[in-house]
């Protein structure tokens, strides 16, 4: 039994006592309090107080809570109640905020807007960039919807401690526990989610945009639209025909299509013609180093945009000119008379009248990610919606970006015994708080990063129920969940579905002595390789190539 006071409305107090008092922790929502009484001469005063607005207080921590269900049962002798109660910062529904900002606002500005005149308070931990809302406003709504607002325009999390509202960037440590399926647990329910899962996408950096007037430059675009089309012509060092280029040969043949004798190498090209400075237009070779001793050229096919061979990597690339800026441009007389249309114009260029506007859009860069998990003995390939960006102008970084946007990798969640999550590797204890990341190993040898979402104690020394602990990458909501765990228990009971047939025969899991701690190594979803050791403190350390990763706390990371 636990005694909790218990506060009306009106002021008066007493305590119940309790059993089965479960105190309920879940990041980005309000803490619960749940218990059980019987309503015998003990709890006979208690009892005419379970109401509407009273005030349960947690003797070991001292947070409120406020009464929101309660459920007698009738018995032979006395009513045995069932009550929920919900953490006092709920209070914040009261509230409703009619007046609006907008624009531009610090994180500050908006607590001090949802706090005013109220009985809340806030704490800020770190530093949190200003938000504008545009044409947007925060208001005009209750204190928990502006709270969640700011939450999302931030970027921030939230936890209280009673009326006092506390924000960070992150709750938590980050690389605080692993985890491995079938590593000695005990009362463990799974629940798992494949609808999810996407093992190839492709990609698209900024869009180039296309000049059918010629903008700046004041020509036809003939000579653009004549490159264009050997975008991803292999890089070969000295040649000079779409079979495979280096730099000077691109611009060389380019040239030389118009009329215009050129050849390579870059020294030869920076003297054929004038010396000019931004803005450039279409046709100028553009030149990086000092005149006499460049060592790269590309073609300007307006004034944004140029087209180059790269390198053997890249091969031959449209891309921003201001994503890579060169020394300096040169104007040839006779390229410029041709993007100007002159009459003197090569004949079999037909495109110098061309008009952009039908053309299909083209991008600094594009590209195609496969996942290690799209080969068909695996997954298969699974598309993701295509990633656009409208600032990404390099492959490299595309391909960084596409890779980060895959959920290549199960959405699992996972709920335990708190004893049994704590020391599931023999030698490591793992640290149990709400918002901290860790490693779990799933049962397809995955190394998946995950998160405690949820952490239920009990508070009574004589309850019988356990501590539990749900972590995972993804919260299921309840019914969800209680369908699928009743789902898998008939599963697993029905053996072939014939009446009295035999359940399936369930292996024991291994047990943490069956794998070695030292040494295991965890990869994740973008390739760092870590590997698990147990300090002489018995505490978990992750490493990489690099050493130690020493990533501690982003904000606190309980309020008990």
């Amino acid at each position: 039994m636990l005694s909790l006071p218990i506060r009306s409305p009106a002021g008066d107090v007493t305590a119940v006592h309790a059993y089965d008092v479960a105190v309920t922790d879940t990041l980005k929502s309000y803490p619960t309090l749940n218990f059980s009484f019987i309503a015998n001469e003990d709890n006979e005063v208690a009892e005419k107080m379970i109401a509407p607005r009273a005030i349960i207080t947690d003797p070991t921590t001292g947070q409120q809570y406020r009464i929101a269900t309660s459920n007698p049962v009738p018995t032979n002798k006395y009513r045995v109640y069932a009550v929920t109660t919900i953490h006092i910062a709920h209070d914040l529904h009261d509230l409703y905020l009619d007046n609006t900002i907008t624009g531009s606002q610090s994180l500050k500005a908006c607590c001090d807007f949802l706090v005013s005149g109220s009985k809340f308070s806030y704490s800020i931990d770190g530093n949190v960039s200003d938000h504008d809302f545009g044409s947007d406003t925060l208001g005009n709504a209750h204190g928990d919807d502006v709270l969640s607002s700011i939450a999302e325009a931030f970027g921030i999390e939230f936890w209280f401690d009673n009326t006092t509202i506390h924000l960070a960037t992150k709750i938590g440590k980050d690389n605080s526990f692993v985890f491995i399926d079938k590593v000695n647990a005990s009362k463990i329910q799974v629940s798992e989610d494949y609808t999810t899962i996407e093992t190839a996408i492709k990609g698209t950096g900024k869009e180039i945009e296309q000049d059918n007037t010629g903008g700046d430059s004041g020509g036809s675009g003939a000579v653009a639209s004549f490159a264009r089309q050997y975008a991803g012509v292999p890089y070969v060092y000295g040649g000079s025909s779409p079979s495979g280029w280096d730099c000077s040969g691109f611009v060389a043949y380019v040239y030389n299509h118009f009329g215009i004798p050129m050849h390579q190498p870059t020294t030869y090209e920076e003297y054929q013609g004038q010396v000019v400075g931004p803005p450039y237009q279409e046709g100028d070779m553009l030149f990086w180093g000092s005149r006499g001793s460049t060592y790269h050229v590309a073609l300007a096919l307006d004034s944004n945009t140029l087209e180059m061979a790269a390198n053997e990597e890249r091969g031959t690339v449209i891309q921003a000119i201001n994503a890579w800026p060169p020394a300096f441009g040169v104007r040839n007389a006779q390229m410029t008379a041709k993007v100007q249309g002159s009459s003197d114009s090569d004949s079999s260029d037909d495109s110098s009248t061309t008009d952009t506007t039908d053309q299909p859009p083209q991008y600094t860069c594009q590209g195609e990610y496969d996942s290690p998990m799209a080969d068909d003995k695996k997954w298969g390939k699974i598309w993701a919606d295509p990633f656009t960006s409208d600032t990404i102008t390099d492959e490299n970084a595309l391909k960084d970006a596409m890779k980060a946007q895959l959920h290549d990798y199960p959405d699992i969640q996972y709920t335990m015994d708190w004893v049994s999550f704590k020391n599931n590797l023999s030698g490591i204890n793992n640290e149990i708080a709400i918002g901290n990341n860790g490693w779990l190993r799933d049962r397809f040898g995955i190394d998946v990063n995950v998160r405690i979402q949820s952490f239920t104690q009990y508070k009574d020394p004589t309850t019988t129920q356990t501590d539990t602990i749900t972590f995972g990458n993804k919260i299921f909501g309840p019914d969800e969940w209680s369908n699928r765990d009743s789902a898998a228990r008939t599963a697993i009971h029905s053996g072939n579905g014939s009446s009295g047939s035999k359940s399936h025969e369930i292996n024991p899991p291994v047990t943490a002595d069956d794998i070695p701690t030292n040494g295991v190594q965890l990869r994740s979803p973008n390739g760092k390789v870590y590997t698990l050791t147990a300090g002489d403190d018995g505490k978990l350390k992750l490493s990489t190539e690099e050493g130690e990763d020493t990533n501690g706390d982003k904000g606190q990371t309980t309020h008990s």
